[in-house]
């Protein structure tokens, strides 16, 4: 700027001492004073979080009084449905406690045991009572006609009859499960072991439904083929032992049924 410029507008007014002093104690206090901004926005926004998070998890007590109850009936439902327990969607008889379930068990056994020794049959089969219930072992090769063959004997008849005639009397249900040996199965009507094993299931299941009476709704067919072995297949007579039927008598009874109860 040139002086003749500065001379018609005028040279800026002189500052005092005391003016300057103030200006410079003036912009000091405002740089300190400006992270109070910064500290404001931070605290109002931690302020407007912590509102939204207690929105969030405050429960509508009628809400969740009203899940708990639905919750709670559900179990009830299950526990009928499941275990035969009495409610009001029930008509079964109450689970029994380990304890009565195997006293239970053990009163079918000594009825059938008695039942098989009246006929000359009790050493052919072999019972015992386990976690899965009683079992009545079957051995295949005098229950049945030939080794690859499902047909019952007349032995076999006898036997699953009278077992039949016992288990009618009581409501536990009944899983007749097949097994075989490890011998691959060449000719006749099966194609593998799977399939033997569920044809003799089958075969004993339905003379049991429809020749004894047992109720269909108790009783289930299962073939395991040669994958359950109680001893190793080292031996014409160990093969033989797998080879056989076992009726599986359940520590649990058909809701519903008033059978022997």
């Amino acid at each position: 700027m040139s002086q003749s410029q500065v001379s018609l507008l005028g040279a800026p007014p002189r500052l005092t001492a005391r003016e300057r002093r103030n200006a410079v104690v003036e912009h000091h206090d405002s740089s300190q004073e400006r992270w109070l901004l910064t500290y404001a926005d931070m605290i109002t926004l931690l302020l407007v979080l912590f509102i939204v998070l207690f929105a969030l998890s405050k429960i509508n007590q009628a809400k969740y009084r009203q899940f708990q109850q639905s919750v709670s009936h559900v179990k009830l439902v299950g526990t009928s449905v499941v275990h035969g327990a009495t409610s009001t969607a029930s008509r079964g008889p109450a689970p029994l406690s380990a304890a009565a379930a195997t006293a239970h068990l053990r009163q079918i056994e000594q009825a059938l045991t008695h039942a098989l020794a009246l006929k000359g049959l009790l050493g052919d089969v072999t019972i015992t009572i386990d976690a899965s219930g009683l079992v009545e072992g079957l051995v295949a090769d005098s229950t049945f006609f030939l080794t690859d063959s499902a047909q019952l004997s007349p032995l076999g008849d006898a036997i699953v009859d009278t077992s039949g005639q016992v288990l009618d009397s009581y409501s536990n249900n009944v899983e007749v499960a097949g097994y075989t040996d490890d011998q691959q199965i060449t000719g006749g009507p099966y194609a593998n072991n799977w399939a033997l094993s569920a044809a003799r299931s089958s075969t004993v299941v339905e003379r049991l439904t429809t020749i004894d009476g047992v109720d269909p709704e108790r009783v289930v067919a299962i073939g395991y083929g040669q994958y359950h072995p109680v001893v190793p297949n080292t031996s014409a007579a160990a093969q033989a032992e797998n080879r056989r039927v076992n009726i599986v008598v359940s520590r649990q009874s058909t809701p519903g049924s008033s059978v022997g109860q």
